[in-house]
């Protein structure tokens, strides 16, 4: 099976994503990307780039695939005379539909068509979770009913017909070695520090932990981003004496040691489609405290969704309890994690693409994990 892979932002998450996918797939696969950085950019021209480098790539292909940051419907028509058919598949890693934005700025429709068209020119859309599928679906359908829109219902049907959920794999192996916990217990942020993230609750937490007496360590990981949040920087300044780490990784092997050291592994965040930390986070034995919403609960064991927080005063009560009462058992955890390893995903990848390949539409492929 020969596939072509359009990889429009090629860094971080993604470029991990593709490399697992490579490996852990019998296809000969074709790559074409472009760097990664100023994501609205290659949203608007990707296609049209990704379509000029086909130019210089011989022979055909059995299936395309197409992350969600590229216009699929751009890409097809402007190489209709080579692809033709040829079966393609839109992988959904996030969707500018549902994406948190800003505090006062506005829903920019172009990128929401985008994920669309895309997803209804293909002959799949595949997401990362399920919660993504029915979170995409959802707004869509939504959306159908306001005035002056851009959907159909039967365009939102077609999808929905057509549409599966293929997790992202995630490479564990280097996680494994000795475990460096001790007391008091440490909490770990290895999120982005941005609004989306929402860093300020979190900050918010620690600080008033803090001022309560309660007692804990705190690892300070993930990157900055564009635009990091100052509640960062405050709790640098405020909680000095209980930082253990702060700031990015200087290696993999560094961050690593850091979520063996740590007990518990926070989220705060305001939308998680999948949520590639937490899972490295509880592959390295850390017991996840997030919201009750989102991926979270597809990531965490069910008998555990107590763990799984509402709201502020929800946060509060279980960073308390886990603090400073008994902790649950950490191989549950693992093990949830280790349903993420690439050794499962890549066979249900495979089936996927090899039913795509044939014309079908994959979604006896779609996540069976619990």
């Amino acid at each position: 099976m020969r596939g072509l892979f359009l990889q429009p932002f090629d860094g971080g998450s993604h470029r991990a994503f593709l490399s697992g996918l490579l490996a852990n797939t019998r296809a000969d696969w074709e790559v074409l990307a472009l760097p990664a950085g100023g994501w609205r950019r290659r949203m608007r021209r990707g296609a049209e780039e990704l379509a000029r480098q086909f130019e210089r790539v011989r022979g055909a292909f059995d299936v395309v695939v197409a992350t969600d940051m590229v216009d699929l419907a751009e890409f097809l028509a402007l190489t209709r005379r080579r692809l033709g058919g040829t079966p393609a598949m839109v992988y959904f890693h996030e969707n500018q539909v549902t994406y948190p934005r800003l505090r006062g700025t506005k829903f920019n429709s172009w990128f929401g068509q985008i994920n669309y068209r895309s997803a209804l020119a293909a002959d799949a859309a595949a997401f990362n979770s399920e919660f993504h599928r029915a979170d995409l679906l959802g707004a869509f359908r939504q959306l159908e009913r306001e005035p002056n829109n851009w959907l159909t219902a039967e365009g939102i049907a077609a999808i929905a017909a057509k549409s599966l959920v293929l997790p992202v794999g995630v490479e564990l192996d280097w996680l494994e070695g000795p475990e460096e916990r001790g007391e008091p217990r440490t909490l770990l942020w290895n999120h982005r520090w941005e609004f989306d993230k929402a860093p300020e609750l979190f900050e918010r937490a620690v600080r008033r932990l803090a001022e309560e007496g309660v007692p804990f360590q705190l690892i300070i990981a993930g990157e900055p981003g564009e635009n990091p949040s100052p509640a960062m920087w405050r709790i640098r300044e405020t909680l000095a004496d209980r930082l253990l780490h702060f700031g990015f990784a200087a290696s993999r092997e560094e961050y690593a040691r850091l979520l063996r050291m740590a007990d518990i592994a926070v989220s705060t965040t305001r939308h998680e489609f999948f949520g590639i930390g937490m899972v490295e986070a509880m592959a390295a034995g850390c017991i996840p405290c997030a919201p009750r919403r989102y991926a979270y609960p597809e990531l965490v064991p069910a008998e555990h969704h107590d763990l799984l927080w509402e709201d502020e005063a929800g946060l509060m009560a279980r960073l308390r309890a886990l603090l400073t009462g008994p902790l649950p058992p950490r191989e549950p955890f693992r093990a949830a994690a280790r349903r993420f390893g690439w050794e499962r995903v890549g066979p249900m990848w495979q089936e996927a693409l090899e039913a795509l390949a044939a014309g079908a539409v994959p979604g006896s492929a779609a996540l069976r994990l619990r």
